[in-house]
């Protein structure tokens, strides 16, 4: 899953040097600005997985983001970039209640850190995800060789090896016995297929592992 973020500060090499960090780390920058007002139109525009905010700007500053995007979003996930800390700008961070809230020296790993945990689903939830996205690749693989071909595979798994189409994510190895026995031949065009289907995906390791395990 790509995290999309939108970065904003008013100093251009800093701004350009946190995005080319946040690059480094997979994290795809959609929209880059230099005022408290451009972090505003941005995320109405292009609705990122995280903002981050520089705190001190002239005009239109971090916090008067952080205030605006929350009156729109409660739950948007807003980053701080503090420089310094003076107790009026912790007050009113306090009561606007930022994601989070870095201070400069940077912290590299403690970014991309709390990046994952507030914009990534948790392992589980995922995990269903790719189960599901699975299951759905190999029953459109199926139907496109007929409904005939489908009500086949799941007959059999169903009769010979009590699974259904949404077990053989956690059994590869059993699915691969039952297109082989019932494709011969065909199964390699099956599997071409069926990773056509999976391109979305590909990039997963679990998937990898899946698909890994049908061609051997």
């Amino acid at each position: 899953m790509t995290i999309r973020a939108v970065v904003i500060d008013d100093e251009k090499d800093t701004l350009d040097l946190f995005c080319n960090l946040l690059t480094s780390h997979e994290i795809k920058i959609v929209g880059k600005g230099y005022t408290g007002e451009e972090a505003l139109f941005l995320f109405q525009k292009l609705k990122p997985d995280v903002i981050f905010l520089d705190v001190s700007m002239p005009v239109h500053d971090g916090l008067y983001a952080l205030e605006k995007i929350r009156e729109l979003n409660p739950d948007a996930v807003m980053f701080l970039i503090v420089e310094k800390m003076t107790l009026n700008t912790e007050m009113k961070m306090n009561r606007l209640n930022p994601s989070a809230v870095f201070r400069e020296p940077l912290d590299v790993n403690e970014i991309i850190r709390k990046t994952h945990q507030f914009c990534l689903p948790p392992k589980d939830e995922l995990e269903n995800m790719q189960k599901t996205m699975i299951t759905l690749a190999l029953k459109n693989t199926l139907l496109e060789l007929g409904h005939d071909e489908l009500d086949k595979v799941t007959t059999i798994l169903q009769k010979d090896h009590h699974m259904t189409l949404d077990d053989c994510y956690d059994n590869p190895d059993e699915l691969k016995i039952v297109l082989k026995d019932l494709f011969g031949e065909s199964y390699d065009n099956i599997l071409h297929s069926f990773k056509e289907n999976m391109k979305v995906i590909s990039s997963h390791t679990q998937t990898k592992n899946f698909i890994s395990t049908l061609h051997e």
